[in-house]
This record gives structure tokens, sequence and C-alpha cells, in this order.
């Protein structure tokens, strides 16, 4: 089980097929949820420290401070999940399977990415209906400022919708190793300089 980024050869935009393209635009929007995870941690790494600090020497505090760092960690830990999965970067015991060759290994990447999308369906299901009964109620948190509920559940719904679409990817391009029909070529990530 490699990484997304094993065997590449660079190819000019211009040579690459429609595939390989729809590829390479799902690794930009990967690398644009990413980057928000990113900004969403130091936002909330910010708040609880200006929270801190207002606590500790001023005897003051921020409003609604658990309800803003938690939607924040929400973000933080959901929009870079498809990332991680293109990557391949998830826990995994290769143990046994980097003794095998590549194209059971590729069975193996696809066995893996069904049942992640096997557990991810439901969880989208759900996401969705939690972000359009927030939308549709304007339900918001009870606290001084009184924040809507449904960034966060539309940023969870989001974030879910990529990884599922990243693990349909996965066993598409899987299934195409695994068969001969495709090499393992896959695009780098926009954010990889190789």
């Amino acid at each position: 089980m490699g990484s997304v980024n094993d065997n590449q050869s660079a190819r000019p935009a211009a040579g690459r097929s429609t595939y390989e393209r729809g590829r390479g635009l799902l690794g930009k929007l990967e690398s644009l949820l990413l980057a928000l995870g990113a900004f969403a941690i130091i936002g909330f790494c910010a708040y609880i420290t200006l929270g801190i600090i207002l606590r500790t020497f001023f005897a003051s505090q921020i409003p609604d401070e658990v309800v803003i760092v938690g939607e924040l960690m929400v973000a933080a830990l959901v929009l870079p999940l498809a990332y991680v999965a293109a990557d391949k970067g998830f826990i995994a015991v290769e143990i046994l399977t980097s003794r095998f060759g590549k194209r059971a290994q590729s069975w193996l990447n696809m066995l893996a990415a069904t049942v992640g999308l096997v557990a991810a369906v439901p969880i989208t299901y759900a996401a969705y209906l939690a972000a359009h009964e927030a939308l549709e109620s304007g339900n918001y948190f009870f606290g001084i400022l009184e924040l809507p509920e449904w960034p966060g559940r539309l940023v969870f719904f989001i974030g879910y919708t990529v990884l599922m679409l990243r693990l349909v990817d996965l066993c598409i391009h899987e299934l195409l190793v695994g068969l001969g029909i495709v090499k393992n070529h896959q695009p780098p990530l926009p954010l990889d300089n190789t």
C-alpha cells in the first residue's frame, strides 16, 4: 500500500486523459479542503490562546468559546479526510501485504477503499440530513452570540462528500489496475512539488 506519489512520471497536462484530469481536479479540491482544515486549526488555537490570556490576566472570557472551538475542530478533522485517503495516509498494518505483488496489493487497496466507502455512505447521508435540517430550521447554538448550526453541519457534509468521491475514485482506479487496464500511475497531489 504505497503512497499516491509512487511510480510517477511527469507528463504534461495536455497529454493526460480525461480520467487523469478528473483525478487531478479532485486532488485540487482535496488540497483546498486541507488548507481550510489547517486554517481551522490556526483559528481554534488562536481562539483558545486568547481565551486563556483573557481568563488569566484580565478575569474575562470570550463568548461562546466552546461552541466556536468545537465547530472549528470539526472542520479541522473532517475537511482533510479525502486528502489523507488519496495519499493512503491512514494507519495500516502492512506485515503481509507489502510482500504481495503489485496486482495483489491493488486488489487489497480496492478492498480497503470499498470497506471505507461502505462506512462513509451512511455517515455522509446522516450529514446531509443534519445539514439540510439545520438550514431549513435555522437552529442556532444557545449562547451570547447565538451562532447558527448550519455552517458546521455543512462543513461536515462537504468533508464526507469529498471523502466519498475519493473512495469511489480509489475503488475504480484499483479495479482498473487490478485488471491490468491501467498502470499504477496516479497523479501527484497538488501540494507536492515532485
